[in-house]
């Protein structure tokens, strides 16, 4: 299990790594179910998620957020999160276009203008790419994002961004 770890490590670094991001994305997708027609509400929260989702530091803070305040250490955690999502957005969009394209990724016009509703279109990518044994440190992460943020398939960003970085006391402004 440990090699897995150190591989992945090594295979994809954070930052501006597509592979890990297209991995994140399809392991949040598949751990909320939106496949077969159930669809991840606005793409947009998918930027940061992927954070969230390879940070464990990031998930320990939210699932303990709601039971005391904050340290100064953990708000910047949040904050520096809250910036690389907004950073990674069009870098986001680009990668689900290209992966409707490869026919991975089924996308919607949302409720809005500026919504794009996302499904994993399972038929079209190998069982084995959802390798649990590979993959089970960030299932495992992705189970405990759903428990901490109720409803996340179905939230509209600014839900979610009040619910993970306002109520935690980090400023955000529109988008």
């Amino acid at each position: 299990m440990k090699n897995n770890e150190i591989k992945k490590r090594l295979m994809y670094l954070s930052g501006e790594d597509f592979y890990l991001f297209c991995y994140s994305i399809f392991i949040i997708l598949d751990s909320l179910g939106c496949s077969s027609g159930k669809k991840f509400r606005d793409y947009r929260k998918l930027a940061f998620l992927i954070d969230i989702l390879n940070d464990e530091k990031l998930v320990y803070i939210l699932s303990n957020s709601q039971r005391k305040s904050l340290n100064p250490f953990d708000k910047e955690c949040l904050f520096n999160s809250y910036s690389n999502g907004l950073m990674r957005r069009s870098e986001i969009l680009k990668l689900i276009f290209t992966l409707e394209k490869k026919g991975f990724l089924i996308l919607e016009r949302g409720k809005t203008i500026s919504e794009i509703d996302v499904s994993l279109n399972k038929a079209a990518i190998p069982e084995s790419f959802f390798n649990k044994d590979i993959f089970s440190t960030e299932y495992e992460i992705a189970k405990k994002i759903k428990k901490s943020i109720t409803r996340l398939k179905s939230l509209k960003l600014g839900t979610m961004l009040e619910r993970i970085y306002e109520n935690n006391g980090v400023k955000t402004w529109a988008i």
